[in-house]
């Protein structure tokens, strides 16, 4: 979570690019609930009975109060059962399979769960005759989606969980001229040596989100913060030694004078204002990020549930590159749904499962990813590159008082990225009709870039509001990050959280990997 401005000066044109095993078990285990008397947790996996395979994005939630989870990527959970005891139940719920209630048992196993499918035919849900023709279904979601789900002024209490690896495979800086005393050719090439490699990064946010419906409103989006852990960098010092150099160079900026960096057409100015840079120093020197940031980004991420990216839902809004296939139905909190499997002709990208209500045509969890051998937009123009090489997104909602409610979502997605430019960095004084160049520094730019991230978001409880209490809520200027070497579960005692994965638990920050 480290940035500072001058090093995004030099690398604005990759900051560019990023806008732009199956496991068995006896089936005699034990499947009573594990609480722990000190810390009340439950830890445990969800399998299919049948197959002995995970079932990711399973619901688990206690029946009293509702407080809950969801499995991760591999089926396992992790449930804070704090203030549970007998006869308190749990629920284990999956689209498609029969719904389980054990009771909450003082017992120290590991929970073991398995579900069994509950698919059937259609005709034991539709009472009148006839083959439905799964393409129709599929249409009627965007047709029906303005009403099945409807904006509300809300309060909800979110886990949300961020994963990111940056490999940069090749970065090479040209040196083509300088009247920059500080940005010489041999501090551009330890710039190249030094700069690193490889980014990871892991981010848990745990905090309540406020809604608000008025979209005319000047503000309809807050944050509420409860704990923010994230792995911290190890040996930063030259890369901190890298951002001494670019504030050298900014440090003594006239009030008429002012920077931009350009390549080609594209060009920006650089914010030099005291209020930003004090706000980077922030958080670069107190463990704080800076809530209005987080906020768009958060926002931005969110926007993947409103099924409105037409790239993302393609197989929502091009049903002509898909092929449907009824797969039977299923019953979910008394609704009858249909199953509708799906492919890509030639044209399509996806291929995965859809869960459509009978009655109402919402789609209530969908779970899909590049099929085979396809990727997503390919550009390749005026030496920048850009390829979609996967994206895989899972998706859930409930009904609450005749409207769907988003539980939970996820996505995957991994780029490659290259830019091939010359870029400049050019101080100037304002003037009348034509600013004045005073320095500038010109060089060949060169980088590619392979990028995996995830985003998952999981409501844990949600509550209308009205619109005084939205009011009522302030949102802080910055929140404060635990930053940490490696994973803990002690970070997280007492809190429900999404079952980190064993890649998680393993991982420690390592050192940072330069160029030679």
């Amino acid at each position: 979570m480290k940035s500072n401005y001058p090093v995004v000066s030099l690398i604005f044109l990759m900051i560019l690019l990023n806008g732009f095993s199956q496991t068995t078990h006896d089936e005699t285990i034990s499947e009573s609930v594990s609480v722990n008397d000190t810390i009340h947790h439950i830890k445990g996996l969800v399998l299919d009975f049948d197959k002995q395979t995970p079932l990711p994005y399973a619901t688990i939630y206690a029946l009293n109060n509702h407080q809950g989870t969801v499995s991760n990527e591999k089926g396992y959970f992790s449930l804070n059962l704090a203030g549970l005891e007998p006869p308190d139940t749990l629920r284990f719920q999956y689209i498609g399979y029969k719904t389980r209630n054990l009771p909450v048992d003082q017992s120290d196993t590991l929970m073991i769960v398995y579900l069994t499918e509950n698919i059937f035919n259609l005709s034991e849900i539709l009472i009148f005759g006839g083959n439905p023709d799964p393409k129709a279904i599929v249409k009627k979601v965007l047709e029906n989606k303005d009403s099945n789900y409807k904006s509300t002024t809300s309060k909800k209490q979110v886990f949300i969980r961020e994963r990111n690896f940056q490999n940069i495979e090749d970065f090479n800086i040209k040196y083509k001229k300088s009247s920059i005393p500080e940005l010489d050719r041999e501090t551009l090439e330890m710039v190249e040596k030094k700069f690193p490699r490889n980014f990871t990064s892991f981010s848990d946010f745990l905090g309540n989100l406020y809604f608000n419906k008025n979209l005319d409103d000047s503000v309809n989006f807050k944050i509420d913060p409860v704990r923010i852990v994230a792995l911290k960098e190890k040996n930063m010092a030259d890369l901190e030694q890298l951002e001494s150099v670019f504030e050298s160079v900014f440090a003594n900026t006239a009030q008429d004078e002012y920077w931009k960096a350009r390549s080609g057409i594209f060009g920006d100015k650089i914010d030099l204002e005291e209020d930003s840079v004090n706000m980077e120093k922030d958080s670069l020197n107190e463990d704080k990020m800076q809530m209005k940031y987080y906020g768009r980004n958060l926002q931005y991420r969110i926007r993947y549930s409103l099924m409105d990216d037409k790239d993302q839902w393609e197989f929502l809004y091009k049903t002509g590159a898909y092929k449907y296939t009824l797969a039977g139905g299923t019953n979910v909190n008394g609704e009858d749904v249909y199953i509708i499997d799906f492919t890509p002709k030639s044209s399509g990208h996806f291929t995965g499962r859809m869960f459509i209500t009978t009655q109402t045509y919402a789609l209530i969890r969908a779970d899909y990813e590049y099929a085979p051998g396809k990727t997503g937009r390919d550009i390749h123009l005026l030496g920048f590159g850009y390829t979609e090489t996967q994206f895989g997104g899972s998706i859930y909602f409930e009904k609450n008082n005749d409207i769907y409610t988003l539980k939970y979502f996820s996505y995957r997605r991994g780029t490659n990225a290259s830019v091939d430019r010359n870029f400049s960095l050019i101080k100037k004084r304002k003037k009348f009709f034509i600013d004045k160049k005073l320095k500038e520094l010109k060089v060949g730019f060169y980088i590619s870039m392979a990028v995996d991230e995830s985003f998952e978001y999981l409501v844990l409880d949600s509550q209308s509001i009205s619109l005084d209490q939205f009011n009522a809520c302030e949102q802080k200027k910055t929140m404060d990050i635990i930053y940490v070497d490696q994973f803990d579960d002690k970070l997280w005692k007492g809190y429900s959280i999404i079952e980190p994965t064993q890649q998680m638990k393993e991982y420690k920050k390592q050192e940072i990997h330069y160029g030679h």
